[in-house]
Formats: C-alpha cells, structure tokens, sequence
C-alpha cells in the first residue's frame, strides 16, 4: 500500500482530534539551547541487520548532517518483540539524548498483545516523525518446490503437522502477517516459532528448509532473494513494488483485500522539550530532500511515507493503534 498524502490526510479528517498523541511536552530544566551538546542515541528495539536497524543507521547520518554539532548513534536492544527497548526509553531522562527508532510494534501493536506490557505507549511516548512504510515479502527456501501461494497451500495441507512460520517475536507484526496468512489458507493453528535473533536467524532456517515461510521488508530479503537462496512469492503490499514488479500481491492471489503494511517512526519520551521535538522532526524532514536516500529507501522496498505536521504525525500513529488492534483481535494473539 503506497500512503499517498491525499488519500492519508483523508482518513486523518474522519480521526479523533489528538494533541500529540495524547501528550503535550512538559517543562524540561534540560538546557534545549544548547542542544545537542553530547551524543544523540536511538534505541532500536530489534537486532543489528534488521530493517528497522538498516533503516535507523541510514537515519542517524541525516540527523548528524542536518542538526550542526550533532553526534548519533544506533544501541540495539533487542527482546520481548522489541519492548525491551522501548521500555528503555519510556524510562529515559526526556532530553532528548534518548530516542526510540523502531517499527510500529511497540507503539501499535504491543499494548494488544501484552497484558503486563511495562509501558504506555500513550502516556510515555511524544511522537516526533514516521519514515518509511515497510510492506513484507513472503519467502520460502528456493530448494523447495514451492513456486506460488497455491504451492504453499498444498504443501502445508500436506503436512500440517511439520510445517512452520517464524517471526521476530510474538505479537511482532510478522508473527501477526504470517498467523492471517496460515488462517486464510485453513490453518490458523500451524506452528509459529518466534526468534530472538530476528531476522538472519529466521532467513537462515526458512533457506535451509527447517521452516515453510516466513516474512521480511526486501531490504532483508531481496538479496537473499537475487543470490537464489530464497524465493519471493508475494507481498503484502496493495500493489506491487517497483523494487519487485514479478512478485504479486496477496490482495491479487486471495482476490480480497490482504493488505498489511507496518511502518517505521521515531520515539521521545514524554516531556522532552517541544524546541527538542521539533528540531529532530525537522531534521527528519531534511531527508526528503535528498533524491538519493529517497531513491535507495525505495530500491530497499521502504518508500517514504507522506510528509506529515506533528499534529498529522499524533493522528496517523492513534489511528494505526486502532487498525493493529482489529488485526491483533481477529489473529487472536495475546500473551
């Protein structure tokens, strides 16, 4: 699904109106003249090598050449389908030195999932920008003998007692992907096998045929995909991607709607000054206008999302809460 602006500023007229997601920044004794005057850190809450991590180093240069004096690293923290990390931020000091770069489960997704979730994404997080959109590929092992989404239906009928899916973690939006698709082909029960390691371990076990499928963005699966050591049969997406026109969507394939397309945003913990806010957001802006991260997101099958205000920033993620949670709902996961 390609989020144009119009139809996107469509749906946020019909959505509750929010002040910054339910939060406004607090006063800060945090001296946001000078910011920043020590290294900027963005928490990724999934492992090295993931998209959200590609996606998060690419971004942490934008903001070191954009904001003058700026230093910014990436610290992976990996765990608990990416709450671990970002219960590290909902605990952070709100100076703006300590962001969450993730994909939307923390924020969207979790709070459906997990009963004693440590945080509240409403009440601990103030959003500052969404990036890019992240639309999913459905990959078997190219040693396998399946070509298409029929092969992957018969194959599992066939042995609905050995095969298998992996995700990121539970309650992650690939183990939600993948759960909706094993249903909508009859088997809502087929075994899930969750990873720590995410997503290298993942890959590496559907290519050596110890899993049936799996998901990933093409920033993870497109080279695997081109060295013909995993094949694509599908995406997510709602039309198919420039970076893979062969590949067909699973709205074409199923001849309904299956479009589930996730999405990458940049975290402050709640407080954090609004000068501070604005100036990430506006460095994160600054990356519209380089063709050539433009134009590599979209060879990675990231495209960039639609240039949204921080009110449009607030509305899009309150809404997306609302969607996940009809998905997580009808998946029936909760832990």
């Amino acid at each position: 699904m390609r989020y144009s602006r119009r139809a996107f500023l469509g749906t946020l007229a019909a959505a509750p109106a929010v002040l910054g997601g339910g939060r406004l920044a607090l006063a800060n004794p945090a001296n946001a003249a000078n910011y920043p005057d020590r290294p900027i850190k963005f928490v990724v809450p999934f492992s090295a090598g993931s998209s959200t991590d590609i996606a998060a180093r690419v971004y942490a240069e934008v903001v070191a050449k954009a904001i003058k004096g700026a230093s910014v690293v990436v610290e992976n923290r990996a765990g608990a389908g990416g709450n671990l990390g970002a219960n590290v931020i909902a605990r952070a000091e709100p100076d703006g030195y300590s962001l969450l770069y993730s994909a939307a489960t923390p924020y969207v997704i979790a709070p459906f999932v997990y009963a004693d979730l440590p945080y509240d994404p409403a009440r601990d997080f103030a959003p500052i920008a969404v990036t890019i959109s992240v639309p999913v590929f459905v990959v078997v092992s190219a040693e396998s003998k399946i070509h298409t989404l029929d092969d992957l239906a018969a194959h599992i009928k066939a042995n609905p007692q050995t095969d298998s899916y992996a995700s990121n973690g539970v309650g992650t939006s690939s183990h939600i992907i993948c759960k909706s698709l094993a249903a909508e082909l009859g088997y809502p029960d087929l075994l899930h096998v969750p990873y720590k390691q995410g997503s290298q371990g993942v890959m590496a076990d559907v290519i050596g045929g110890r899993l049936t499928y799996a998901v990933d963005p093409w920033s993870v699966v497109g080279p695997l995909v081109q060295s013909g050591r995993l094949r694509a049969i599908a995406t997510t997406n709602g039309e198919r991607l420039s970076v893979a026109p062969d590949i067909p969507t699973l709205s074409e394939l199923l001849k309904k709607d299956f479009t589930i397309v996730t999405w990458n945003g940049l975290w402050a913990p709640t407080g954090t000054p609004q000068s501070i806010v604005d100036r990430l957001g506006q460095a994160f802006e600054a990356a519209r206008d380089n063709k050539q991260l433009v134009e590599n997101f979209e060879r990675q099958g990231t495209p960039l999302m639609p240039k949204m205000s921080q009110a449009e920033t607030a509305a899009f993620m309150a809404q997306e809460s609302q969607r996940w949670k009809k998905l997580v709902q009808v998946a029936g996961i909760h832990v």
